[in-house]
């Protein structure tokens, strides 16, 4: 009987480790991107790189926000990239498109190459992957 006790104690040590680190990468994945799933996409504004839009907190407010895209987004060689900086420098016609299918917001951009040429190239990139909201404000993660 000490056995069974035992093995059932220690069975019911591993469920509660488990439950508790599922817990933990369920936290993790919520706090990822996914901005536009908590905030007011009908009505963001785009103003040069700035980002501008109300957000919702965690206590069911929401509040006016923004975020300086230039900080985090870059031109690589003609492409919109995340972990550069300035993109708005060697990018035109920069504005908001929301995906069909997902209806998470994108950036759409006309960047120049490399080589500084006047050619510019379509480039778009998936806001939703890097920006979250934190109790209603933007922020880059």
């Amino acid at each position: 009987m000490k056995k069974v006790w035992l093995l059932l104690r220690v069975a019911m040590v591993f469920l509660f480790a488990f439950v508790m680190s599922l817990n933990f990468v369920v936290d993790k994945a919520m706090a990822t991107g996914q901005f536009s799933l908590s905030c007011d996409k009908d009505n963001i504004e785009l103003d040069g790189s700035t980002i501008s839009t109300k957000c919702q907190k965690s206590n069911g407010d929401s509040q006016q926000t923004s975020i300086d895209l230039n900080r985090y987004i870059g031109n690589h060689d003609g492409k919109l990239s995340w972990g550069d900086k300035d993109f708005s420098k060697t990018c035109k016609n920069t504005g908001l498109a929301q995906l069909l299918n997902t209806r998470q917001l994108i950036l759409v951009a006309e960047c120049q190459p490399a080589d500084g040429g006047n050619t510019y190239y379509p480039s778009e990139l998936e806001l939703d992957a890097h920006i979250v909201n934190v109790d209603g404000t933007l922020k880059y993660e």
